[in-house]
Formats: structure tokens, sequence, C-alpha cells
């Protein structure tokens, strides 16, 4: 073997082996990032064996609470199998429900449903597509089978064939008005049905890029249609046989994207269209110049649909439907319960139920009464108050009044702070009772005391939230619960924590240089409110509105020092942003993008874009110094100040170290101070102007090429 050929060989194998680490690089964060977080945070923990309360709660103590809310009831489960892509209610009987599945090996793919029933459907059909008739009375069945490649009504009264129309393919779909029927073959026809005896060709929309997938608003004025190729969103109106193009949508630029669905608003005079596309998002284009104004960040959507009172739209993706008002973008409520994909999704006339399937084959239908708010009603990012109380404790009979008075206080806190920086008395919200209480919502826990004693938190979180939506929502806490400490089994000894902390270490280092969004927050307080200062409280809201623990002066509101407290200007500057001290503010959020530069002396880089406009920029370290910083006296003994500072603080807790604020700039290279004593992760903080928040974590010095491989193995 001659020297060109060995080192083109060589060249080559190098070539694969730095594809291979690229590779594995991208998926560890992605993928075994997950996996560790899985094995090392959210440790295995059995759901507790319910128990019933054992000592009853007098009604005038329970009539103080507000109750929780239901989650959406399971109402039935039709089997289907196959993959299910098409579901619909009745518009006139909100127990009818009929599905398509898309799988060759299925004959009977479509099947009509009674709700009442879900063993048995009523009837069963072959075909591409199927669509009730405005007035309930038909479906309209197209495809192959009993119809010989044309579109055949079916009575559903008198469960039979009652006429076939010899014209259609691939899929029919009656206008809302009743008049027209939708049929794709080559192209997209609209025939007249006004009298189904003598159907007539009104309009075939073809050419090169002919019309295919289509959807009406709700009055049949209007039609949405798509281009085959391009992926073109066009608009028509339909007058009377006449169909004139008003508008083209360029939808989307990026060639692995395709729109997934696209529905009307329910509402004549403002018929917005809601596209979804395969890149994360719901867009809304409203009329007449079919602009889009308003996005939704919806994850991945393969299916949409609005309330018929065009209030919400909700939108199957993956394991969960999510429910998002139309008002401020917000996402208030969502329903878990699928293996995989959501393909289709429909609401019921009446509003009462939702019914949605995928994957699986299965068709589930939720009663949602309960869960859908009024426009007034559903405003994002307020306070929720929670008392929650185990089956065997009575609740503290004045608690209510007790949270009232201490959301009060702390509300008024920020509020003088945020005016003495000259942003106004600006504070959070939080639930109130119509005459202006604290509404605070009694969550009676599923088991006894004992259970919640360990890991408190977690447990009492997961409980709460199959009853609560937890995004863009923050939940105060406040956990009834006995002083009696019982070590368990289950108890982590001194060695297991410490290698429980070196995993979390590495866990860290997984997950380097990923950005983060936070959203929620929570305040948890354990037994009675009286053990708490007021600065304790107030620094745990702080801390859930994003702020950290701030020893650069004893007198903030962050540091742990006797002194009177306030906020720092810079952490007034972020919560002026803060989406809980603007609760009613529109929901956006563009990507924000943080990038590590290399270092200069004594400063960390980074370079930050978020199209939303940056408010400000936070550095946060770990500090590994023996001697704890002037402001952190937690106890009154400096030795004693120090041992605490050494056992809960050293190395352990994030605090501010450096901060920038900017002014609304779109992109900015930053440069942040870190200290001398500091562990090597730092945290970047970013707030943007719409008070999105998000974070990095970052390997601030050492050898770039010993940390790459560092990252890719640990």
């Amino acid at each position: 073997m001659n020297s060109k050929v060995f080192l083109s060989l060589l060249f080559i194998g190098f070539v694969i082996l730095f594809s291979v680490i690229l590779l594995i690089k991208y998926l560890i964060p992605q993928i075994g990032s997950q996996q560790a977080n899985d094995k090392y945070v959210s440790k295995a923990d059995q759901p507790p064996s319910h128990i019933p309360r054992t000592v009853e709660i007098p009604d005038d103590i329970r009539q103080k609470f507000a109750t929780v809310p239901e989650k959406p009831e399971l109402i039935a489960e039709f089997v289907q199998g196959g993959f299910l892509k098409s579901v619909a209610f009745s518009p006139t009987n909100p127990n009818l429900v009929v599905s398509r599945t898309y799988d060759n090996n299925i004959e009977k793919n479509i099947k009509l449903w009674d709700i009442n029933n879900s063993t048995t459907p009523i009837a069963e059909f072959s075909g591409d597509s199927v669509s009730f008739s405005p007035d309930g009375k038909m479906l309209a069945v197209s495809g192959w089978g009993e119809i010989n490649g044309g579109v055949s009504l079916w009575d559903i009264a008198e469960e039979k064939f009652i006429s076939n129309l010899p014209f259609g393919v691939l899929g029919s779909v009656f206008s809302p008005n009743g008049i027209h029927l939708a049929v794709v073959t080559n192209g997209l026809e609209l025939w007249d049905v006004s009298n189904l005896t003598k159907p007539v060709e009104a309009f075939k929309l073809k050419g090169r890029n002919f019309e295919k997938d289509h959807t009406f608003s709700t009055d049949g004025n209007l039609m949405a249609t798509i281009e085959s190729r391009s992926d073109k969103v066009n608009i028509w109106e339909i007058d009377g046989n006449q169909v004139i193009k008003r508008a083209s949508i360029d939808v989307i630029d990026k060639a692995l994207v395709r729109i997934e669905a696209m529905k009307f608003l329910p509402d004549p005079q403002n018929p917005i269209l809601a596209i979804a596309d395969n890149d994360k998002d719901i867009r809304l284009y409203h009329p007449p110049d079919w602009q889009n104004y308003t996005v939704i960040p919806a994850g991945n959507v393969n299916d949409l649909v609005f309330t018929p009172d065009g209030s919400t739209i909700i939108n199957g993706g993956f394991n969960e439907l999510e429910f998002w008002s139309v008002d401020n973008r917000n996402r208030y409520a969502s329903i878990e319960g699928y293996s995989r994909w959501i393909d289709c999704v429909d609401v019921s006339a009446d509003s009462r139920y939702v019914a949605a399937g995928g994957n699986d084959g299965i068709i589930r239908v939720w009663g949602i009464s309960n869960i859908l708010p009024s426009r007034q009603s559903n405003i994002p990012n307020v306070v929720v108050p929670i008392y929650f109380l185990p089956t065997d404790l009575l609740p503290q009979t004045d608690i209510p009044e007790k949270i009232d008075q201490l959301l009060r206080e702390t509300q008024t806190f920020f509020a003088d702070e945020m005016e003495q920086h000259g942003y106004g008395r600006k504070s959070f919200e939080y639930e109130k009772n119509s005459d202006g209480s604290a509404k605070v919502y009694l969550f009676e826990g599923k088991t006894a005391d004992e259970y919640y004693r360990k890991s408190t938190n977690s447990r009492v979180m997961k409980e709460i939230k199959q009853h609560f939506e937890v995004d863009n929502k923050f939940f105060f806490i406040v956990v009834d619960k006995s002083n009696e400490k019982k070590r368990d089994a289950n108890t982590l000894t001194a060695a297991e924590l410490k290698r429980l902390s070196a995993k979390l270490r590495r866990l860290n280092i997984q997950l380097q240089n990923i950005v983060f969004e936070e959203q929620g927050g929570k305040v948890t307080l354990h037994n009675s409110l009286d053990t708490y200062s007021k600065d304790d409280i107030i620094s745990k809201f702080a801390q859930s509105f994003g702020l950290n623990r701030d020893y650069r002066s004893p007198s903030y509101l962050m540091s742990y020092s006797n002194q009177s407290k306030h906020l720092s200007k810079s952490s007034a500057a972020w919560l002026n942003k803060c989406r809980f001290l603007n609760p009613v503010k529109i929901y956006f959020n563009e990507k924000t993008i943080i990038e590590k530069l290399s270092p200069s002396r004594k400063k960390a880089r980074f370079k930050v874009e978020d199209a939303d406009g940056i408010c400000q920029v936070r550095l946060t370290v770990k500090p590994t110094n023996e001697k704890p910083p002037p402001s952190f006296l937690w106890k009154k003994d400096p030795a004693e100040n120090k041992t605490e500072w050494k056992k809960k603080f050293k190395g352990k807790r994030d605090v501010l170290h450096d901060v920038l604020t900017l002014n609304g700039e779109k992109k900015a290279t930053v440069e942040l101070d870190y200290p001398k004593f500091a562990d090597n992760m730092i945290e970047i903080h970013v707030i943007d102007e719409l008070g999105n928040r998000v974070y990095m974590i970052v390997d601030k010095r050492g050898n770039p090429i010993a940390s790459f491989f560092r990252r890719l193995f640990n």
C-alpha cells in the first residue's frame, strides 16, 4: 500500500470517526440526558394506596374553600384498530361519532358509533372519506367498495343507502350550508347538491398544482385549499356557483415542513384561519388581508379544531390533547391518556365532548364541559392558592384567612418596591372570590399524613397535576402535615446522598449548552404558616419569578441577613417583564438562542439572540469558598453561620454573581464576571421583553477538548 492510499484511508477513517462523535454528541443531550434525569432525579415513586378520609370536615369549614376542578371524564372508548385519520361528531346529535382508519388491511375502515354503546358500531363502510350532512341526517361516503368509486349517501335514520352520486374518488365533504359537496378527484370539484337527485357541477379547481385538502368557513362562503406541490394555502370566496380566489398564503418556507391541519374560526364576521404545520406552531391568519398576526406555540400538531364558541383551539399532538385560549394564546388545559400520536380531533356541537384518535387505533371521547372557561375567566399567569390536606387530618379553621392575608402582604411588598423603582404599583395577581378574598382550593390528598412526610413537594405536586394545568400557572401550596419524622427504608443515607450528588453533577454536564424554557412557578410551605418569616415567603415568591439568591448586598431581598429587604435595581427590571407581574400579557415566544463564546480575562462571553427583544441576562454560580459572603447571616453566631454555609450552600446553591440589563436588543454579545471561588458549572438566565424565561448550563473554563469528551461519555 503506497503512502497516498494510506493517507486517504486514514483521512476517511478520521472523517467517519468525527461524524460518529458528532452524532453521539447530538443524541446524548436529546436522549441520554432524559434517561439520566429519569433515573437519578425522578426516582420511581409508586402511587399511594387510597385511604378514605377518617375525619369528616365540618360543612362550615368546607364552605370557606373552593372546590378543586375535575379533570375531563372519559365517556367512551371505541376500539377501531389501524391508524385513525379522521373523526367527526354529528352536527345535530352529540352521541354520534364517525371515524375513518387509513389501513389497506382493514376492509370496513369507516365506522359510525354511538357513545352509549362502545362495543358495536351502528354501521361500517369502506371508503376514502366520510362526512355528515349539515342537518345530521346523512353520511356521504366516498371511495371504493359498495359505492364503486363514487359518492354514496347513507340515511342514518333508515340505516340504508339512498342514492349514489357518480363522481369523486378520493374524498367528499359537505359545505356547512349544505349547498355544495367538495369532491377530490384529480383536482377539487364543487358540486351543487341542493337537489340530491340532480347534482350539478358548479366549479372545478385544477391545474399543475391541484387543490387538495380543504376546509369551509362556518357559513360556507369561504373555502381554504392547499396546493398539492407548493403547500400554499389559497382562500376562495364562494358566491352561488362562482368561486373567486381572494388570497394566496405562503405558509411555510422550509423544505421538510408540511401543513398538517387547518380550520376556520366559527365566526362568519371574523373567519380567522388557523393553520398548523409540523414546525411546532399554530398560526392564525386574519381577514381581510390574511396576514399572520398570532402564533400559538402548540408543539407538534397533527390536527386541530375550534370549540363552537370560538374561544378555544384544541389540538392533537404526541400523547395529549391541548386546549389553547384564542384570546390570549395561553394553554389552560390538557388531556393525557394516549400512548402514541393523536392524528384526528373533533368537538361536539354542544361543546360537551371532544373525540380524538391516532396511531393506537382507539377513539376516546371525553367530557369537557367543566374545563372550558368563559373568555373572561381564562386569564393566565395568576397565583392559584391551594391548601393540601391528608385524609387523616382536619383543616386549620382559619387557614383561608391566613393565606389571604399572606398573599395581600406579599403582593403589597412587590407593588411598593416596583413603584420605588419607577415601574408603578406592579405586582402579581391571585385567584379571588366575589368578595375579593383569596380563592383557596381545598385539595384533599389521596392518603394519610405519613405518606407525605417524605418527598413532600414531588408527591403533593404529582396529585395536584392530576386536577390542575401547570403550564403558565403559579401555585401557592400550603401542605398540612404533622412534624413527626420517621426514617423509612427508602430514606437515603449520607453515602447514598453523596453518590446521588455525583450523578446529578454528571447529569448537569450532559445538559450543558441546551437552552431550557422556564414555565409556571410554585411556592410550597409545610405545616403552620407562623413558622415562616415574611422575608422568607417573599423570597420564595421571588425565586419562582426567576430571581436567584443575591449576596451582593445584605439589604437585597434574596440575601440572608437581618437587615430590612428591598429589590435591587436589576431585580426590579427583571420583574417588570416577568409574566406573573403582567398576567394579561398576550402569549408569544420567539426562540431564544444562547451561544457560548471564547472567554476573555475574568469574563464569560455569550452571544444572545431573541426576536422578542432581550431584557436581561444573568450569570449564576455555585460558590465554593469556605467563608460565606457578608450578607449571608443564616445564624447570629459567626462560627454557626460558617457551618451552615458549608453544609447548605457551599457548592450547592446557585447565587447571582453578575447581571446585564439590555434595552430590548434583539442580538447582543454580553460579557459577565465570574468569581475566583466558584464551581466550574455556571448558568446563564435570560428574560425577554415579553417575559419568556430561559436558562443554559455552561462549563465556564477548562480544556475545551477535555470538556467535549467529558460531556460525550459521562
